[in-house]
C-alpha cells in the first residue's frame, strides 16, 4: 500500500489490488455474515488467511426460509479457511437488533490480543448492522487500523427489462419497484447508539442516501417528518448501469414536493463525493437545524454515513427496516470486490480517521 499524506481523509484514494488472497493474508482475522446473497462468499471463498488469523461469522437469527441452510454452509466454508478453535459466531437477532453490539464487543474482548488488525466485510450485512460492526470494531480495537470489504454483484434487481417496463406503464414517476428483495416497511430503527443530539426547539433535516425502495424512504419521512429533506441518489460506477440513477429519481420524486427539498448525485463506491456533500450542508444548517440521516442506499454509502457519524456525533442516523427480505430477489452474481483501511481510531481526537488508505477491485 502506498501511502497518503496525513491531511488526506482515509477515504479519498480507490485503486485495485491484484488479488483477494493476496489482501487478506495480511489481516489478524475477519468478520462476515452469513447472508443469501452469492457476492457473501466471496471473500471467505477467494480469501486466503493465516494460520492464526480468526474468523467471527455473524449469524442471523430469523424466520427467512432457508437461513439455517445458509449459515450450515458459511460454516463448512470457515472450516476449509480456519481451524475450529479460530471460528467464532455472534448472533443478530431480527427481534432484537441492539443486542448485536454487546454481543460482537464480548467476542472481540475474547479474541486473542494478537488479532489487531481485522477486517470487515459489509457485503452481507443491513445498514444497521454494517453502523453497529463499524462502531464496535473501532472503539475495540482504536490503535489498529481496520480494513472494510465489500464485495459487488453482477446482476441487481430491477433488471433493465424491468425497469423499461415499469416506466412503459408508469411514466415519469414510479410508484414502487412491484417485487423487492425488502418486503413492506416495519420500522424505522432509531439505535440508541446512533441517537445524535436531538435539541428541543430545532427542526431537522433529514438526508436520505436513496436506493430503489421507496417504501422504506416513505416510512423514515412519515416518522420525521422533516421541515428539510436532502436527497443523495446514487451515481454507479459502471456506466451502462445509469438507468438505475433514473429509475431512483423516478421513485422519490414524490418526495420532491411538498416541502423543503434539496437533491444531489454522489458516488454510490466512492465515500468522499457522499462525506463532502453531507458536510457542505451540515456545515450550513446545523446551527438552526437537528441533522438525521438515513442509509437507504449502496452498501458503501451506508459505510460513509457511519464515518460521516463518527465525525459528527450529534448527527442522528436512523434506519428504516423491511419485515424480512426475498431471498429470491437478491443481486445475483459476484462481481468485484473493493477493500479500504481506516488508520487507527483516537477516541480524544476527530481528525483520527485521516490516514493511508486503498480501495480495491480484486476480480
Amino acid at each position: 500500500m502506498t501511502d497518503v499524506p496525513p491531511s488526506t481523509p482515509a477515504w479519498s484514494k480507490i485503486e485495485e489490488i491484484p488479488l483477494v488472497p493476496t489482501f487478506t493474508a495480511g489481516l489478524d482475522g475477519i468478520v462476515l455474515a452469513a447472508g443469501f446473497e452469492d457476492r457473501a462468499f466471496a471473500v471467505l471463498e477467494k480469501g486466503r488467511f493465516r494460520p492464526d488469523a480468526q474468523c467471527v461469522l455473524i449469524r442471523f437469527v430469523n424466520a427467512i426460509p432457508g437461513n439455517g441452510d445458509v449459515f450450515r454452509r458459511f460454516y463448512e466454508a470457515a472450516k476449509e479457511r480456519f481451524p475450529d478453535e479460530a471460528i467464532h459466531v455472534a448472533d443478530l437477532r431480527h427481534d432484537e437488533p441492539a443486542a448485536f453490539e454487546g454481543e460482537l464487543a464480548q467476542l472481540l474482548g475474547r479474541l486473542p490480543r494478537a488479532t489487531r488488525h481485522l477486517g470487515v466485510d459489509v457485503s452481507g450485512l443491513p445498514a444497521y448492522a454494517t453502523c453497529m460492526a463499524l462502531k464496535t470494531l473501532r472503539q475495540q480495537r482504536t490503535e489498529s487500523p481496520l480494513t472494510i470489504l465489500y464485495t459487488a454483484a453482477l446482476e441487481y434487481n430491477p433488471t433493465r427489462a424491468e425497469y423499461e417496463e415499469l416506466i412503459a406503464i408508469s411514466g415519469d414517476e414510479v410508484e414502487l419497484i412491484p417485487h423487492s428483495m425488502a418486503l413492506e416497511m416495519d420500522q424505522n430503527l432509531q439505535l440508541d447508539s446512533f441517537s445524535g443530539y436531538r435539541s428541543q426547539n430545532a427542526r431537522t433535516c433529514l438526508a436520505i442516501l436513496a436506493g430503489y425502495e421507496a417504501h422504506r424512504a416513505n416510512g423514515v419521512v412519515e416518522d420525521t417528518n422533516p421541515a428539510l429533506l436532502l436527497l443523495l441518489y446514487g451515481r454507479p460506477g459502471d456506466l451502462s448501469l445509469d438507468w438505475r440513477l433514473d429509475l431512483s429519481h423516478r421513485l422519490h420524486r414524490k418526495f420532491e414536493r411538498g416541502r423543503r427539498t434539496a437533491t444531489e448525485t454522489v458516488s454510490t463506491l466512492h465515500l468522499d463525493e457522499t462525506i463532502a456533500t453531507l458536510e457542505r450542508y451540515y456545515d450550513y444548517l446545523i446551527d438552526d437545524y437537528d441533522f438525521a440521516l438515513a442509509p437507504i442506499g449502496s452498501k458503501m454509502q451506508t459505510v460513509a454515513a457511519y464515518l460521516f457519524w463518527e465525525r459528527y456525533g450529534e448527527t442522528q442516523l436512523m434506519f428504516p427496516t423491511p419485515i424480512g427480505y426475498d431471498p429470491a430477489r437478491s443481486p445475483k452474481g459476484v462481481g468485484m470486490t473493493y477493500a479500504i483501511t481506516l488508520e487507527p481510531r483516537s477516541l480524544l481526537f476527530r481528525s483520527s480517521w485521516r490516514g493511508s488508505s486503498e480501495i480495491t477491485a480484486p476480480s
